[in-house]
C-alpha cells in the first residue's frame, strides 16, 4: 500500500512539473514574427540642369592712370545688382562638375575728386558706373548629400559708363563722357543647399579682374563749342557677394542608397 501511494505521488509531481520545464524548450522552437528592415533613404543627386535668379552687392576699384603728368584718385564704385543664371551639373560619387552662365543688371557707382597741385584751383571729378555684367564659368564641387561646396572660374564681361569733369568748383564745368565694354576673368566659390527636390538656395563670393582698359572720354561741345576727346586707361577689378535660388530639372533622383 505504501508503494502504491508513493508511486501515485511521484506520478502527480511529474505531471505537474512537466509543462513548466518543457515550455521554454518548446517556445524556443517557435519562429518569431519577422519585421522588415527600414527602407534605405536615397542620397540626393545634383545631376541635371537649372535656371534661377540672384541678387547682391559689390564694390569695385577703378584706378585711372596718370594723364599728362596728372595723377587721379581711385574710384571705388559700389552698389547692388540682380539678374539670372542657368547651368548644368553632373555628379560622380561626391564630385560635382558643371558649367554656368550668368547675367546681371547693376547700379554700382562712385565719384571721387582730384585737385592736383599747381593747376590753379582747377579740379577733376571722376565717376565710374557699372550698369551690367555677365560671366561664363565652370564649377567643381564636393557634395555632402543636399549640401554642395563649390569653386568656380571663367570669363567675365562688363559695361561701364565713365565720366570725367573738369571744374573750378565755382560753377564752371566741362563734362566729358565715355563707355566701356570690357572683358576679364572671375574666380569665386560658394555653398548651395537643396531645400526641396527641385529647389536649391546658394550663397556665393566672386572676385573679378578686368586688367587695364582704354576708354575715350569726349564731349561734343566743350569750351568754345569745339569737340574734344581724351584717351584714358583704367585698371579695373571688383568683388561681389550674392544670394540666389535655382529651380532644378530632374533633380533629387536617387544616386546611391544610404542607410
Amino acid at each position: 500500500m505504501n508503494k502504491t501511494l508513493l508511486s501515485g505521488v511521484i506520478a502527480l509531481a511529474i505531471s505537474t512539473l512537466t509543462p513548466a520545464v518543457l515550455a521554454p524548450a518548446l517556445a524556443a522552437d517557435v519562429p518569431l514574427p519577422y519585421k522588415a528592415a527600414p527602407a534605405a533613404a536615397p542620397a540626393y543627386s545634383w545631376t541635371g540642369c537649372y535656371v534661377g535668379g540672384n541678387g547682391g552687392g559689390g564694390r569695385g576699384l577703378n584706378e585711372w592712370q596718370p594723364l599728362q603728368g596728372i595723377e587721379f584718385n581711385s574710384v571705388h564704385n559700389s552698389g547692388w545688382f540682380a539678374g539670372v543664371q542657368a547651368g548644368c551639373d553632373y555628379q560622380v560619387g561626391s564630385l560635382v562638375v558643371g558649367i554656368e552662365g550668368q547675367f546681371d543688371w547693376a547700379d554700382m557707382k562712385d565719384t571721387t575728386a582730384t585737385v592736383p597741385a599747381g593747376v590753379g584751383g582747377v579740379g577733376f571729378l571722376l565717376t565710374s558706373k557699372l550698369d551690367r555684367f555677365a560671366t561664363a564659368t565652370a564649377r567643381v564641387g564636393y557634395a555632402f548629400d543636399r549640401v554642395l561646396l563649390y569653386a568656380k572660374g571663367g570669363a567675365a564681361f562688363a559695361h561701364f559708363d565713365q565720366n570725367f569733369t573738369q571744374t573750378d568748383f565755382l560753377g564752371t564745368t566741362i563734362p566729358m563722357n565715355g563707355t566701356q565694354n570690357i572683358a576679364g576673368f572671375v574666380v569665386g566659390g560658394g555653398l548651395e543647399y537643396a531645400l526641396l527636390p527641385n529647389v536649391s538656395l546658394k550663397a556665393e563670393y566672386n572676385y573679378f579682374d578686368f586688367g587695364r582698359n582704354g576708354v575715350l572720354i569726349s564731349c561734343a561741345a566743350c569750351i568754345g563749342g569745339a569737340a574734344a576727346t581724351l584717351p584714358f586707361e583704367i585698371k579695373q577689378s571688383m568683388q561681389t557677394f550674392m544670394l540666389g535660388v535655382n529651380y532644378r530639372f530632374g533633380m533629387g533622383a536617387p544616386l546611391v542608397a544610404r542607410y
